[in-house]
């Protein structure tokens, strides 16, 4: 057996918004490295010099253009990028509620928000935010 691979997996830490309202959940539009659009929950990565509810924070501001109360994690989602310098991110996920409007901004790669009922998601949802959603709506 060969030398492990020290460092090369190492997950990127992140942060992701989880706000409901009524019966709907909010999720963004991003793009993978090929162009084709996929929808998520708002958020992204974390510096290091910040904790997870920070870092949200900053990416909520960066992204929409918006404030939120960050409440206590509610569950964590692995995802798998295109990306050779950070393959893998490890997303705790926060119950938050909006404090004002979001509006995306597609110089940090959020091209729409939407508000949406767990049952009629966009097709190209990420399957970890597809069960994150369906859950978090029946438990509302």
């Amino acid at each position: 057996m060969g030398e492990p691979l020290a460092g090369r997996f190492e997950p990127r830490t992140g942060a992701k918004a989880l706000v409901t309202a009524e019966d709907a959940v909010l999720l963004v539009q991003e793009r993978h490295a090929d162009g084709s659009p996929f929808w998520t929950l708002p958020g992204g990565g974390v510096c290091d010099h910040e904790c997870p509810a920070e870092g949200l924070e900053r990416e909520l501001v960066e992204e929409l253009d918006c404030r939120a109360r960050i409440d206590d994690p509610v569950s964590t989602f692995w995802y798998a990028h295109d990306s050779l310098a950070a393959p893998l991110s490890v997303y705790t996920v926060f119950d938050c509620s909006l404090l004002s409007e979001p509006a995306p901004n597609p110089d940090e790669g959020v091209f729409e928000a939407q508000w949406v009922e767990p049952e009629a998601l966009p097709p190209a949802t990420l399957p970890q935010v597809r069960y994150l959603c369906s859950d978090a709506v029946a438990s509302d």
